[in-house]
């Protein structure tokens, strides 16, 4: 076995004997190659140097001008400045950094911008956990968007350093924020132009409230409870066609399970209204005792 490069050749007997002193029946078999390559990777060293020298040197903005390709450009939806990275962050910026590297070595000039929603529940909620219950009691919502735009501004500069110990390129000395007021008055502009068009309009839908956090929700920030809805019908064909389930503000619902029921699952069902006087925590037991009754129909085979 012989080395390339012109490094001396080193045998492994001069080098290496067996914990108990005797040579190996191999050792003087196998040559091996004098080099200063650590054995170990030692990224927890290497790594930050190695980053270090790439933005010295300016390696991505000085191969993003020498490329001759068409340009590229990875519209990546901004993550919420509020609070420390997780593992969900780095999956994200780390696949959309291999196809802007990717992109690079096919010669296309990449221009990578990285931003930060600065608005929002997600930063509110942020500041608000962070003050007492006197400061929040005495706070007005203009007071609220400064702690929380100083919070967001804090939040993307930490970010951004992880992003960039992550291995990630792009122009990080120049990111866009929806905070800045030049953001905003493109975002105006081109609502404006929408306006124009006639694609914006007035219309009429439900708006889901949080009463403990006293903000509208997006469809995508609600979570259903496991509970399900017992209902009554003589046309149970007619199923399949209903797109919602009807409720009479003159009732007063409870949620009630039973072992033998669906596998003890929370159904939503009507109090029961006795003739005899009783306490109202007795309303529950009366609806347990209609679920009896449906599981004793239920064991006979029949859900109707």
């Amino acid at each position: 076995m012989c080395t390339t490069g012109g490094k001396r050749a080193v045998n492994a007997k001069e080098k290496t004997k067996r914990k108990d002193g005797i040579e190996g029946k191999y050792s003087a078999t196998v040559i091996l190659p004098q080099t200063t390559f650590d054995q170990r990777a030692n990224s927890l060293k290497r790594e930050p140097e190695l980053q270090q020298w790439w933005n010295d040197q300016q390696i991505y903005e000085k191969t993003v001008e020498a490329n001759t390709g068409e340009n590229f450009i990875l519209h990546d939806g901004p993550p919420y400045a509020n609070g420390n990275l997780h593992i969900g962050h780095s999956l994200n910026k780390i696949l959309k950094d291999i196809i802007n590297k990717y992109q690079i070595l096919r010669g296309k000039k990449v221009k990578y911008i990285p931003g930060w929603d600065c608005h929002g529940l997600p930063i509110e909620l942020k500041v608000l956990q962070n003050m007492k219950s006197k400061e929040r009691d005495g706070l007005t919502p203009l007071e609220l968007r400064k702690r929380a735009a100083n919070f967001a501004k804090e939040a993307m500069a930490s970010q951004s350093v992880a992003f960039k110990r992550y291995g990630v390129w792009g122009d990080f000395k120049q990111p866009y924020l929806t905070l800045q007021p030049t953001y905003e008055a493109a975002q105006v502009k081109v609502f404006g132009d929408m306006m124009m068009k006639g694609n914006i309009y007035r219309g009429r839908k439900p708006v889901h409230w949080s009463p403990s956090s006293r903000t509208a929700l997006a469809e995508a920030e609600l979570e259903y409870p496991d509970i399900r809805v017992v209902i009554w019908t003589t046309t149970p064909w007619t199923i399949p066609a209903n797109l919602a389930v009807a409720v009479n503000d003159e009732l007063t619902y409870c949620i009630a399970s039973h072992a033998n029921v669906l596998n003890g699952a929370k159904l939503l069902l009507a109090k029961v209204k006795l003739r005899i006087r009783i306490c109202a925590k007795y309303a529950d037991f009366a609806a347990n005792m209609f679920l009896c009754a449906y599981a004793n129909m239920h064991e006979r085979g029949s859900l109707i």
